[in-house]
This record gives C-alpha cells, structure tokens and sequence, in this order.
C-alpha cells in the first residue's frame, strides 16, 4: 500500500465541516492523510506506558486495534492501566521468557493450539464442563470513552442482547480516545465475551505437556466444541488446567460515516458557565476567609476547577466544583423589608436555572435551612432565609415568609435588588476559594477550567474577597432619650459574626480586640458631627446640639457603626430618633 496524496484542508475542518466540503464523508476510507499521520494504535499506547515506566522487556507486536491516545489523570503503575474490550488496549498479558507479551483478542485466537490426549485419571472424567446461569450475565455492555470527533467529550458505546432472564449491564471505562467504529467493535467484543464465559471446563494434561500455559487457546479433538482460554495450570502428578470458553474478536465493527458538523463545532460551544464569584458574610462556622465562595454552574454540567494567579499566566488551581450550583435571577426587582421577624407580606419571585426548592418548618428556617443569596444593588449579598417554596411555573419559584438580611447583610436588604439579579442557593455546591489569610480583600485573577475535556478556559474574572466575613455586624436597637439635664442620651445593643446566636446567659462574644463605635450625628444626608467612644451608648451635650442645629430637636436623625480591626468600619445603622 502506498500513500499517494497529502491534502491541504485542515483537519478537523476536514472531514467535519461537510457544509464546505462535501467529500468529508468520503475521510474514513479514503487515502487522506490529514489528521491520520498523529494518531496512535493500541500497540503505540502499550508501548509508550511501558517506556514511561521504564520497562524495557515488553513485547506488543501481537495488538491490534486503534487508540487515539490514552489519559492518566493521576499517579498509577503501569499494572493499573486499565484493560478495556478488544481494540482498546489488549486482552491478555503474560510473561514468557522474561519478557510482557501483549496479544489482542484476533492474534490471540487466530491459530489455537489442538489437544488430542487428555489425562485419564482414575474415577475421574476426562474433562469437566460447567455453564453459569443466564442471570448472572449481562445482557448489555457499555463502553465510556473520549470521542475524537466530538471536542474530545466523554461519550458512550452500546451493545445489547435482547434477554429475558436479566437486565444486567456490563459497564467498561476506558480513559482512551476511540473513533465511533472502533468503539463499536470493542463493546461488541466485550460483551459477547462476557457471555460466552460462562460456559467453562476442567481437564488434566500429561505433566510431559509443557508447550500449554495460562493465556493460550485451545480446541478438543474430542471434547467440547469451541475454543477456550486457560486461565489456571496447576502442576503436580498431571497438569490440572482451568479454561473458559474464547471467541475472537470481530474484527472491527461497520464503517460509520463521520458525523457532518455545520458550522464546525468548537470546545467551547458546549461550555459557557454561570460563574459566581462571592464575598458573602459569615453565615456559618468556618475561617472569615473560606467565605470567599464561588458558584458555578453549566449545562451540560462537567466538573470545573477554579485556578487564580496575581497576574495574568502561571494559574494555580484553587478550588474543584464536582457539582452544579444552584444559580437564577430576580423575576420582579426586590425592595427593602423588615429586619428580625418573618416578612409575610413580600414575596419573592425567581427563575432557577436547575433544581428545585422545598417548604420548611419555621424551626428549620430558624436553625439554618433553606438560604439564598441575592446580589443588590450596592453590589453586596443579601442572604435570606424563606419558609414556603411554591414553584409557579416551570423553573420559576415564589418564596413567602421571608427572613431578610440575615447574618449582618442589612445593608444589602436596604439597598434592594433590580429585576434579572443574581440568586444563588446556598447549599454544599457553593464551595470555598481557598483564600489563604495574606490573601483576604487581595485583587486576583481566576479562570474555570473544565475538568477533563478539552476546552478553552473562562475568564479572567478579577475577584478580590475575604473582607465581608471580617466586617462588623450593624448594631440594633437604636434609641434615644432626653435626660434633666437637657443632654441626650443614645444606647444601641453591639451584634456580632461569631458565637452570637447562643441562649445562655451574659454577653455575647466580641468579634473585634476592642470595642469601638463611631457615631454621627446628621442632618439630612449631611454629617453634622462624630464621635468615637469606646461602649454602646453616647452623651450629646445640649451645647453640642444648639451649636449643630441651632435649636433642640424633636427628631434626631443618626448613624452608628462598630470598628473593626481588619475592616476600618463595619455595617451602618441608621434611624429616626423621637426625643
């Protein structure tokens, strides 16, 4: 055979873009070398594992079959590469003269070896068959493999025998690329000879009979019909032998014309995710930092991975998402609600781009369940607790008996959210960015990367988080009272991030080293004096009043926030105050 024409057109353009070309279909049997000259057989593959590991005496001559490449996506020996059905990688190994021998199913039956003399041992049968139950076989095989003509994704080959006595399936993985009619043949193979091993037999040779060992076929002269494999030799007195019934391959399964792709298909075109990268506050246990979260969803979902790098290059992966989250935005815009009850009167109406929502007992509510998160207006996350789940129409939801701004994120709940805002459930999808402590409120760079496939990566996004989780809470109860003496007396009751949500008895825990306020004193939007004390309560003198606003007020309007350490100043509270 000689090859005779190189082709210009480039694969995989050619033989896939049939809309431009139309003798695409024409590839698989014709004499074009493009996209040929790079792709590797079984043989190839065993060979190049061996040489990786090291391993000189390896002999795969006798494989058969194509395999376009083969992924170790972890640390193995080469004893773990998987032996999938035939035209995969080979069948049968064994050890002969020092040296691996790989033999695929077609070289191994092609010239079986002829027993003519058995031993005749006393009260004993010449040969012993036995056949298992049609119900411990499988009736259909699957095979999982990376489909060259499809970017590469995880696909699947099916074969099946229609049976009444079970409906087991024969499940292979084979982390190899294998074109549509190699895979066919190999899961034809697998399962016809999955079936045909349950017919076994036992014989006993001549211990003269040395030229027989394990992974050799044979045929009786006289004795069952068929080939078989021998699987155990057991050497004493005569040879006790252990076979299975062997049928060889098919030797390659129908030529099946290259699927037509108009427009050419891309990695891409299947892998746009929804990404949402989260500075949420503290609303569980856990290091301020680890509530840098991320979302990410896709359809079709894929496990992705999420590396960061300070600069643009040298990306280090981050975080691993095995499973979708639950991502879907604001029907109708969100107003601001009420703080620290059950909001029955608002509802909230969103579109889930998958999965469902449940009711919840008002207890379960209370204690943690049933939590979404919404981006407002003021770019914040609001989380919000909600206790019946109704849904609409298809994807759409209504939520009612709202919990709003729960765990500090009162400023978001103030500012509201528009109409098409992100919402994200908050459930074990939602994971940690991994953020190191140096790394909290730092400006770095993260892309996706989707997990296995070969596909372009997503981003940059620039993201910088950490710091919510370390902002003090706003305080609550604000009030205001005046005294004799004419002065006005404020007090406020200090919330906290941690521990603070306990029964017992005294004070809750003070999140920062000290406890610090800074209070001003407005007029309208207008800031017309601050103060800086060191408890929850202030004294504004009747002189500092007169000065500010020239005459005693019926109505006082301020602001309290707690200082922190890391964050110069946490959550405002804001109120009218009647004196």
């Amino acid at each position: 055979m000689f090859v005779w024409t190189w082709d210009a057109r480039p694969a995989p353009a050619f033989p896939e873009n049939t809309a431009l070309w139309s003798d695409g279909g024409n590839w698989q049997t014709g004499h074009w070398l493009n996209g040929r000259l790079g792709t590797s057989t079984a043989a190839d593959v065993i060979a190049a594992v061996l040489v990786d590991h090291g391993f000189e005496h390896g002999d795969a001559n006798c494989v058969s079959g194509d395999l376009g490449g083969y992924v170790q996506s972890e640390q193995a020996s080469a004893r773990d590469m998987p032996r999938a059905a035939d035209g995969g990688v080979a069948d049968r190994c064994r050890r002969r003269r020092g040296t691996l021998r790989f033999r695929s199913r077609m070289k191994q039956a092609a010239q079986p070896k002829v027993v003519s003399v058995l031993a005749d041992l006393d009260e004993q049968p010449l040969f012993a068959e036995t056949r298992g139950h049609d119900s411990d076989f499988g009736s259909e095989a699957i095979l999982d493999r990376f489909d060259p003509e499809n970017a590469y994704e995880r696909t699947t080959a099916r074969s099946r025998r229609v049976s009444p006595a079970n409906d087991r399936v024969l499940r292979l993985s084979l982390p190899g690329v294998m074109h549509d009619s190699a895979a066919a043949s190999a899961v034809e193979d697998a399962l016809q000879d999955h079936q045909v091993s349950r017919r076994s037999v036992r014989f006993s040779l001549s211990p003269a009979e040395l030229a027989i060992e394990p992974g050799d076929v044979v045929a009786f002269d006289e004795g069952p019909a068929g080939n078989f494999i021998i699987s155990r030799i057991e050497d004493g007195a005569v040879r006790s032998v252990e076979a299975r019934a062997f049928v060889p391959s098919s030797g390659g399964g129908p030529v099946r014309p290259s699927r037509p792709v108009d427009p050419p298909r891309t990695p891409s075109d299947g892998f746009s995710p929804v990404v949402h990268l989260m500075d949420l506050p503290q609303y569980d246990a856990g290091d301020a930092s680890t509530f840098a979260r991320g979302a990410v969803f896709a359809r079709p979902w894929r496990a992705v991975t999420l590396s960061s790098s300070a600069t643009t290059e040298g990306y280090q992966a981050r975080a691993r998402f095995d499973q979708p989250a639950q991502t879907g935005v604001l029907v109708e815009a969100l107003t601001a609600g009420v703080t620290g009850r059950f909001d029955a009167a608002l509802p909230l109406t969103l579109d889930l781009y998958f999965g469902g929502l449940s009711s919840a007992d008002r207890l379960s509510v209370l204690n943690g369940q049933n939590r979404v998160a919404i981006l407002a207006a003021n770019g914040a996350w609001e989380i919000i607790g909600f206790q019946r789940a109704e849904e609409v129409a298809a994807g759409r939801w209504r939520l009612t008996k709202l919990l709003r701004g729960l765990h500090g994120s009162t400023d978001a709940m103030m500012a509201g959210a528009a109409s098409g805002a992100s919402v994200v459930v908050l459930n074990v999808a939602v994971k940690p960015l991994g953020l190191s402590a140096d790394e909290t409120g730092r400006m770095i760079n993260w892309i996706v990367e989707r997990g296995g496939q070969a596909a372009p990566v997503i981003g940059p996004f620039a993201f910088a988080g950490g710091l919510r989780a370390e902002r003090p809470v706003a305080p609550v109860h604000l009030r205001a009272r005046r005294i004799e003496s004419g002065d006005i007396r404020m007090t406020w009751i200090r919330c906290a991030r941690r521990d603070a949500d306990h029964w017992l008895d005294g004070d809750i825990a003070l999140d920062e080293p000290q406890e610090r306020y800074r209070i001003d004193i407005l007029d309208g939007a207008a800031v017309k004096r601050s103060f800086d004390v060191s408890e929850p309560a202030l004294h504004y003198a009747a002189g500092f009043e007169i000065e500010d606003f020239s005459a005693p007020q019926a109505v006082l309007s301020i602001r309290v926030t707690q200082r922190g350490q890391k964050v110069a100043f946490g959550v405002p509270a804001q109120a009218l105050l009647t004196l």
